[in-house]
């Protein structure tokens, strides 16, 4: 008899045995595996945390007692057992649930998370709250591996040692983050799991652990001597050695699918007067044989659709394909990427340019700092860096890149809206903040020949940063004949002979300006549409006679208002008489969809924005 189809909360989980159990996990298996072929979402790293999942809402009660997720993408079966069963297939659609633990959601997501790197430091604050405030609920952060790359991490570990109370930390080993993990704790990890003295560990753990009854206090000092004694035993060094020198007293490795060996240690756990390290091995993908074999491919998933006939490269996919290019014109090209080789379509020029590429890890600041670096050295390096991530680099992109005026290439993927994956990742900040940094150039292409142009440029000029922005997805096709892209220059698409309404657009938004101004021109209205190309330095010398004989200009970006290239245009030409409208992401976090329903949201769909201009002119 299933199991599932009577589980909507904790307490009816609580209700079955161990078989009843085990039975449940291979339900929620194909659960997942469903709720990817409708919905889309993380596939790979739900499937692999199941147990983890199930065991700690037996052992503890949320919201009382805090689970923090790093990256929080893993959290779905968590949702189920949370009151969200009913919803989840809403998951990562409009107005539906978030893909990722979300505070506004359910008081069950005791912390939000979208970035990797963040859930110790969180966990630790609320540790620290909690013990301020004489309380005594548990807390617990769950981060994978990969996150070991993080530098935040790291500081975070460095306060470790300042509490004397009960923490919990789960370090959830599956050899993945999105990429595999790079660098030399990766390895570390790596020549752990390999060894054959791990493998014994880990069995012999969970036979120890198997024969214990409900762990109660009594039996604490036993347990940690009998299994620190046997890896010391096995092993020619301490395994725990790293997270006991931060304070943490370590225990594992244990595998991660056993469901009574993790209740068992989280119950140890629970009573634990002091910060605990469980270091738990699972397999991405687990239960699900296809994802087993191919994590990076079900890492994320999308709904099951009818194949396109003819399949069109996207931004990322055609970044790869001008640096196989360029590289092999350039030997002193180096591409780098923090953790997202397979996103920014790097896996064919990494095999084809090793020693000219590097992922560095889940690493944004050292990513920034590394290129200048190299810059400094007369290397050219290309960053190629989600727009979401280049915000953790913002210090090192300002400090070390900008104000020694280097030519770091900055290849920034996912600007703008990103659809499901919601405001985590939703890359609508960057221009407001590189406009404002002096020696810093600020591209965008209106298709995928522009951003190879872009690129060729880039990695010739040698003199400045730059940084050339593109969206998600497949890069469009204009008809429209390409002004070449020799410098920094904007590009006229339409005007009449005497235009007073200018439509000025950037980046993605430019074929949706193109087909406005078409409209409005057929309309009988006198109208120019240019394309920026680029938003600093402006070309000023095509711009300048257009908006002097504009009676209201249009700035369309697919960035924040507040501080975006209409701001930045606004000010450059404050003393003309022209009005300058500013059409951009409003002053709010916009929550998850498909793009074209947050850009109806946001009224930067085409008949929203074709709307506002008419309003304007009545």
């Amino acid at each position: 008899m299933g199991q599932l189809d009577h589980i909507y909360s904790v307490r009816d989980l609580r209700t079955l045995s161990q078989s009843d159990l085990q039975i449940l996990v291979e339900e929620l298996q194909v659960f997942l595996v469903k709720l990817g072929e409708q919905c889309g979402g993380h596939l790979a790293s739900n499937l692999g945390v199941i147990e983890l999942t199930l065991a700690l809402h037996l052992v503890f009660d949320t919201p009382h007692d805090k689970f923090v997720w790093d990256v929080s993408h893993q959290c779905y079966i968590h949702k189920l057992l949370t009151g969200r069963r009913d919803a989840l297939f809403s998951i990562r659609q409009y107005n539906g649930l978030s893909g990722f633990a979300k505070m506004a959601e359910s008081p069950h997501d005791s912390f939000g998370a979208g970035h990797a790197g963040t859930a110790l430091s969180a966990a630790l604050g609320m540790a620290h709250a909690r013990d301020l405030a004489n309380q005594s609920h548990a807390v617990i952060s769950v981060m994978g591996d990969g996150t070991l790359s993080n530098g935040m991490v790291f500081e975070a570990l460095n306060n470790i040692g300042n509490l004397n109370t009960n923490f919990i930390c789960i370090l959830n080993d599956n050899d993945m983050s999105i990429s595999k993990p790079t660098g030399s704790l990766a390895t570390y990890m790596t020549q752990l799991r390999t060894s054959k003295a791990y493998d014994l560990i880990w069995k012999k753990t969970d036979q120890l652990l198997s024969k214990m009854p409900a762990i109660s206090q009594p039996l604490t000092q036993r347990i940690e001597k009998a299994l620190s004694h046997f890896r010391d035993l096995v092993l020619n060094v301490k395994v725990d050695v790293l997270f006991e020198e931060f304070g943490f007293k370590y225990l594992g490795p244990l595998d991660g699918h056993d469901l009574p060996t993790l209740v068992t240690t989280l119950h140890y756990a629970k009573t634990y007067p002091g910060p605990i390290m469980i270091h738990v091995v699972t397999k991405k993908g687990h239960g699900y044989a296809q994802a087993e074999a191919d994590p990076l491919r079900y890492h994320g998933v999308s709904p099951k659709k009818k194949p396109s006939p003819l399949p069109q490269k996207t931004y990322s996919q055609l970044l790869g394909d001008s640096l196989i290019a360029i590289a092999e014109k350039t030997p002193d090209l180096i591409v780098v990427t923090p953790a997202m080789s397979v996103g920014s379509g790097l896996v064919n020029y990494s095999e084809r340019f090793p020693k000219q590429f590097i992922d560095v890890g889940i690493a944004e600041e050292h990513a920034v700092t590394y290129c200048a670096g190299i810059a400094s050295a007369g290397g050219i390096p290309v960053l190629a860096i989600y727009s979401t991530f280049l915000q953790r680099g913002y210090d090192q992109l300002i400090h070390d890149v900008c104000l020694q005026d280097l030519p770091v290439i900055f290849a920034i993927d996912r600007a703008g809206l990103v659809g499901e994956d919601g405001p985590t990742h939703h890359g609508v900040f960057d221009y407001a903040f590189m406009l404002s940094i002096p020696n810093l150039v600020v591209l965008a292409p209106k298709d995928g020949v522009e951003l190879t142009a872009m690129l060729w440029w880039a990695t010739t000029q040698r003199k400045t940063a730059v940084a050339i922005r593109y969206p998600k997805g497949v890069a469009p096709s204009l008809p429209i004949s390409p002004r070449p892209f020799t410098h920094p220059s904007a590009e006229v698409l339409l005007a009449t002979k005497t235009p007073t309404i200018l439509i000025l657009a950037i980046g993605s938004l430019v074929p949706i300006a193109y087909s406005i101004g078409t409209t409005l021109t057929t309309r009988g209205h006198q109208t120019a549409v240019i394309n920026l190309r680029s938003a600093k330095p402006l070309d000023t010398e095509c711009l300048t006679p257009y908006i002097d004989a504009a009676k209201h200009v249009f700035v369309l970006e697919e960035g924040t208002e507040i501080g975006g290239v209409g701001n930045y245009i606004r000010h450059h030409y404050y003393t003309h008489n022209s009005a300058i409208h500013t059409v951009g992401i409003p002053d709010r976090f916009v929550d998850h969809g498909k793009n074209s329903e947050l850009y109806a949201s946001v009224g930067l769909s085409e008949s929203a924005i074709e709307a506002r201009i008419l309003s304007v002119l009545k």
